[in-house]
């Protein structure tokens, strides 16, 4: 009982200091370092071996132009029995700002010298010449670790300081060799890579790893630098060298697995690049053993076929028909049955034969999931066909079929989405203020959207006139009936009876108008949303849309980095923000780290 006392004692000691020093952290982070010391000053005295502390402390001394005393912490420390190498760095750097250069330098080159005696100082002392961007000091102590003792591997922090002083050839030297000792390192070093390799196959950095792939593939071939030299040329966007490094590493691999030849055609049909992702699908098709993959390829050659602009729709439907001549509906086939509906309906406005399509396949050996997204689809198609009590009757029953998943949520958003469109808001937001704190961020955003617009425009107007008419012109595009939406969200726009109304209304115009690349409209609609509806919750989505506009239709990137940088200082709890503060980052030319900060 007695050691159980002991031990809860010391957990509740360990738990205080562990709060005090969250505190003294904080203080010090919001400039208030008098009693960040006080704090510091007692925990020190309760760990006087704590090197962690002694530098916190120390940092406070200079925060407080106390420098005297930190030297005397430091120099104190460094009295007791032992090295404490990277304690002189700490002393060093305090001696470099007071400009005493000299002893500066004698303390760096003694932290040093100690690596002859331990290497594996090295990692201390080098991480703190990297705190203190001291990186040659740093690159010394590394490479001497390194000379002395190579199995102590310090590839890593060579490779970020040659990195950091721009030494590519040097810095993809260090990462190559790595990745050549253990491929395991592969994944991570890419994400190390995305802080120097851009889209433009010119950079310095790209063309550094290029050459150091190609000099090393042609001295010994191996599939991790085809691997690697692949990832390359898909950074560039570079699709058709990548397409002849993926055929290389199929070739020369005993697996024999067209699961990375598919994965590049996925990019390639992300990237509309048609002829050559068509191309590689059906080289994905010729190769492979998996049935998944053969009809993933077969779906995406379909949908293809339906991008083509040379293509008639008859054609299309006789390229389907052709495919279930000869295949039976299974869960691999199932997608394709339903890309195939989706175009009776909404490409041919044929739904009674799109419907019949969805019966035929319900019957068939299907997964619950499948069957759910086949339920889903018939009723948004009995939806567009004003069949409400139907569709709806649909939505539920995928709700109980997949409870509690992204279908189900989905499924219980169209509901409130159907009862919106036929007028009964008060169903619709009881549907809604369930799935506002849905775990799908997407969909509790649009819920939260929706409800906001029905009550912000139910309160001032008891007859909800402008709500109605708003819904309706919802109910229209949902239809793919633009022009009719347009005429009545213009007459909105005349005639509103609460101010509340008109942001929606301008969002919508502007939305449909960049749905038929009506550009110029499309900009006027959200820029006048922005400027007369500032606090608005679709202001965001607003600048977003006009950055995205800019940035890949009008091709103007400086005003599109405008609008991004709206999004990170204006409306940082916006959906947008992440993606906002990449593409910002991008256009601004910087070198992206996924973590980076602004």
């Amino acid at each position: 009982m007695q050691k159980f006392l002991i031990i809860i004692c010391f957990l509740a000691m360990g738990f205080t200091q562990a709060q005090n020093k969250t505190l003294a952290e904080n203080y010090a982070e919001q400039g208030e370092y008098a009693k960040a010391l006080i704090i510091y000053k007692n925990l020190y005295q309760q760990n006087p071996n704590s090197q962690t502390l002694l530098i916190d402390l120390v940092d406070t001394y200079k925060n407080l132009d106390s420098i005297n005393k930190a030297e005397e912490m430091l120099i104190n420390f460094l009295k007791r029995p032992g090295d404490y190498p990277n304690i002189e760095v700490e002393l060093g750097y305090l001696y470099q700002q007071d400009q005493q250069l000299k002893k500066a330098e004698s303390l760096y080159n003694s932290a040093i010298s100690k690596v002859e005696i331990r290497p594996v100082y090295a990692y201390a002392i080098g991480k703190a010449f990297q705190k203190y961007g001291l990186l040659s000091y740093a690159q010394q102590t590394y490479e001497k670790a390194q000379e002395l003792r190579p199995s102590t591997n310090f590839l890593i922090q060579l490779a970020q300081i040659y990195g950091e002083q721009s030494k590519f050839d040097q810095m993809f030297e260090m990462y190559v060799d790595l990745i050549e000792k253990n491929e395991r390192y592969f994944k991570m070093l890419h994400q190390i890579f995305n802080e120097f390799i851009t889209e433009d196959p010119q950079n310095e950095a790209n063309l550094s790893l290029k050459k150091t792939l190609l000099k090393r593939n042609q001295q010994e071939p191996k599939l991790i630098y085809n691997e690697t030299l692949s990832w390359l040329f898909t950074q560039q966007k570079d699709y058709k060298m990548a397409f002849i490094q993926e055929k290389a590493i199929y070739a020369r691999s005993e697996e024999k697995n067209a699961k990375r030849l598919y994965d590049l055609a996925k990019i390639i049909f992300e990237e509309e690049d048609y002829p050559l992702a068509e191309k590689i699908f059906l080289e994905v098709q010729d190769k492979t053993n998996y049935q998944s993959l053969f009809y993933d390829s077969a779906e995406h050659l379909l949908l293809i076929l339906e991008k083509r602009e040379d293509i008639k729709n008859l054609e299309i439907e006789e390229a389907y028909q052709t495919f279930f001549d000869n295949e039976s509906i299974n869960e691999y086939t199932l997608p394709i049955s339903l890309n195939w509906a989706k175009f009776k309906a909404f490409q041919n406005n044929n739904k009674t034969a799109a419907l019949e399509l969805l019966d035929d396949a319900a019957g068939s050996k299907i997964r619950k999931t499948q069957q759910a997204e086949l339920k889903t689809l018939k009723a948004d198609i009995l939806l567009k066909d004003e069949q409400f009590n139907q569709a709806l009757l649909l939505y539920a029953q995928v709700e109980r079929l997949v409870p509690n998943s992204d279908l189900s949520r989905e499924a219980k958003f169209k509901t409130a989405q159907a009862s919106y469109f036929k007028g009964d808001f008060k169903w619709a937001l009881s549907q809604l203020d369930v799935l506002k704190n849905s775990v799908s961020e997407l969909i509790a955003n649009n819920a939260m959207e929706l409800a906001l617009h029905i009550k912000d425009n139910s309160y001032q107007d008891s007859t909800q006139t402008d709500l109605k008419k708003v819904a309706k012109a919802d109910f229209l595009k949902f239809q793919n009936k633009n022009t009719e939406a347009i005429q009545i969200l213009e007459q909105v726009l005349k005639d509103y009876k609460t101010e509340e109304i008109i942001d929606k209304t301008l969002y919508r115009l502007a939305q449909i108008h960049n749905e038929n690349q009506d550009l110029e409209q499309a900009s006027t609609y959200y820029q006048k949303l922005i400027d007369d509806h500032p606090e608005s919750i679709l202001a965001d989505n607003a600048n977003f849309e006009l950055g995205l506009i800019y940035m890949n239709k009008l091709n103007q990137p400086k005003k599109a980095q405008t609008y991004f940088e709206s999004i990170i200082f204006n409306y940082s709890d916006s959906i947008f923000f992440v993606a906002a503060r990449r593409y910002f980052r991008e256009l601004r030319g910087d070198k992206i780290k996924e973590d980076a900060d602004i």
